[in-house]
């Protein structure tokens, strides 16, 4: 008899989480989540508390020189991720160029350029005005709502269920298991939820408000990320739209877009990358592209990526129920920006730990 678990949360890190469990023939899997992948009623949004939906997404690595244990997430679900890309056309994966712009000088290279493929440091002469150092390789784009709904058929299509429903403590899903066996399994991926979940409550889950543009661009093919105190980023999405960003407001829950913001995305944005307007509004001058950018945007969108003091919380512990029925819980969350670029490899891991707890 397969081993019933339940997944909480139903973002990225939730249902990759689930297929890997489902697929592997030990578990009969159900996610519960206030929100999952689907289509709204029209004129309504995802939540913006729902991180995944309102990722860009690339992969750009997150993790500094120094973080060995990010640095294999990152890498693991790079080249899991090319390979998807290369077989799986309904998921939303693309290759394309990453160009990563730094203001200041690293102390050494970047760890990943002579990991990822086609990794090449920038010549000096090439760099814009205030970019002190620069890399170029074959990165991901990755089209996020396709990507969310690939990830939720490939489950159902194995067997698992999803289920949209609020729980309030993280004992609330053990009702969506088998009670007869004698050990539930949960995994916590309930992302910034696990800030006021019941059962978890951690203090040390905090928002960065990020606001991006969905723009319309063909002509934009390359992702593009300049890190200093002129941030800005550009993520193709292979579908002839651009996500251009973008904030970084850690603790601030607001979730109202700002006019002011959304002028300064736009105008970083065209300095890093021309091609987001046609060639002929190129020559205009930079008041009038800004105004004729604006012209192309979709939707003005923010979103609330879970971030954690202390980085991903990756453990498991045992609880009881009411009737004292014995649960294991596997908590996976607090990604922050770095969700889907190492989204593969956290879920071996969460794998292997439900393994270790029950088998």
């Amino acid at each position: 008899m397969k081993q019933p678990a339940v997944v909480a949360g139903a973002g990225v890190i939730g249902l990759t989480v689930a297929c890997k469990l489902q697929e592997s023939g030990r578990y009969s899997v159900v996610v519960v989540g206030e929100n999952a992948p689907g289509e709204l009623p029209t004129g309504e949004k995802q939540s913006t508390k729902w991180a995944s939906p309102w990722a860009g997404a690339h992969w750009r690595a997150w993790a500094s020189n120094q973080d060995t244990t990010l640095q294999e997430m990152e890498i693991k679900t790079y080249r899991a991720m090319m390979s998807i890309a290369a077989n799986v056309s309904e998921a939303g994966i693309h290759v394309a160029q990453g160009i990563d712009l730094f203001e200041d000088l690293p102390e050494e290279k970047p760890w990943y350029i002579s990991m990822v493929n086609d990794g090449v440091e920038l010549p000096v002469e090439s760099l814009p005005e205030n970019v002190m150092y620069g890399v170029q390789y074959s990165t991901l784009l990755i089209d996020v709502p396709k990507y969310l709904n690939y990830l939720s058929t490939r489950f159902k299509s194995l067997g698992g269920t999803v289920v949209k429903k609020h729980i309030d403590h993280i004992l609330d899903a053990t009702q969506y298991a088998d009670s007869e066996q004698n050990t539930m399994v949960i995994v916590n991926c309930t992302g910034l939820g696990s800030h006021t979940l019941g059962g978890v409550c951690d203090q040390a889950m905090y928002p960065s408000r990020g606001q991006t543009l969905l723009v319309k661009a063909p002509d934009a093919k390359r992702t593009i990320t300049r890190l200093g105190k002129q941030f800005g980023y550009i993520i193709p999405r292979g579908n002839d739209t651009v996500i251009i960003g973008g904030t970084t407001d850690k603790n601030q829950w607001k979730c109202e877009p700002n006019a002011l913001i959304t002028d300064t995305i736009i105008s970083r944005a065209l300095n890093l990358e021309p091609s987001l307007l046609p060639v002929d509004a190129r020559v205009l001058d930079k008041d009038a592209q800004v105004q004729a950018l604006k012209k192309n945007i979709i939707s003005v969108n923010v979103g609330l990526r879970p971030m954690r003091d202390g980085g991903v919380r990756l453990e498991s512990e045992s609880m009881r129920t009411a009737e004292n029925g014995k649960v294991v819980v596997v908590h996976c969350y607090g990604h922050g920006g770095f969700g889907y670029q190492s989204s593969l490899a956290y879920a071996d891991k969460v794998y292997d730990l439900v393994n270790a707890a029950v088998f």
